[in-house]
């Protein structure tokens, strides 16, 4: 696993308006690759915006060809460069989902992530996710989160356990909530043993007001990066997947578990 440097955008997007959205997310593609990224985050629904009720089964996107999906494919692999961006993708079953798609530098789909836990009413938009996995990537083996599923620790932890080094969030996280998910992620990192990328929105949506404070975290719960709650920021954070073993067994929480201990439903 080859050191590589990930990039966080953390901005607005403009609801209901996937061109200039998918324009946007192409300028900082090209950008971020001339700046020596290898992979680069956006945040939850950044495709559409997040309040799109009204339009979400017609914006979303199908797997794996949707029109802006084959676009973000195409230039990942011109790029050379792994892309993390939040969508609704279509559900024949039901509702859409809310999801985040890893389109690796390849331009092959290497894994998506519908949410999981839900907050706020957003059943009423979206189908839950019906798995919680980690996948294989170029960087080696990561996993996702979609906002809330962060503040619960068993995702975490359950990407973890499924072999998941690097675990990337993208959230909507928006006022009275500030700080909740920057430490959240934080403690991921250090609990799990693995780099954590955490990619908010800033500014207003309607009624939304969204806080930033995306980051970025070294295994160890060092900030490799950090953005205020106020202002759009390009984030560069140095990641080494390599780099998530501990030099001791003082702090390896994953083998120092006790399952049988736990309520029987964590015992994994």
């Amino acid at each position: 696993m080859t050191p590589f440097t990930a990039c966080i955008v953390q901005t607005t997007s403009l609801p209901y308006d996937k061109q200039a959205n998918l324009t946007r997310a192409l300028e900082h593609m090209e950008s971020a690759a001339t700046q020596g990224a290898s992979l680069i985050l956006f945040p939850e629904m950044f495709l559409t915006g997040y309040l799109i009720r009204d339009r979400l089964e017609a914006l979303a996107e199908a797997l794996p060809d949707g029109p802006a999906l084959q676009i973000l494919r195409q230039k990942a692999k011109a790029l050379n460069l792994g892309v993390v961006m939040g969508m609704p993708l279509k559900n024949p079953g039901g509702k859409p989902y809310n999801a985040v798609v890893m389109i690796d530098r390849d331009g092959t789909i290497a894994g998506t992530q519908a949410k999981t836990h839900f907050f706020g009413g957003e059943e009423k938009m979206f189908d839950p996710g019906p798995s919680l996995r980690a996948f294989d990537t170029s960087f080696g083996r990561m996993g996702i989160l979609v906002c809330y599923d962060g503040e619960f620790p068993e995702t975490a932890r359950t990407l973890a356990l499924d072999g998941a080094k690097l675990i990337c969030m993208c959230a909507a996280n928006m006022s009275p909530y500030e700080d909740y998910h920057f430490v959240y992620m934080r403690t991921r990192a250090m609990e799990n043993r693995a780099y954590t990328l955490y990619c908010n929105y800033v500014g207003t949506e309607k009624r939304f007001r969204y806080c930033g404070q995306s980051g970025a975290f070294h295994p160890t719960g060092k900030i490799l990066a950090q953005a205020d709650t106020q202002e759009e920021a390009i984030l560069y954070a140095p990641v080494d997947m390599a780099d998530t073993i501990a030099q001791d067994d003082f702090l390896n929480y994953l083998n120092h578990r006790h399952p049988e201990l736990y309520h029987p439903a964590l015992r994994r």
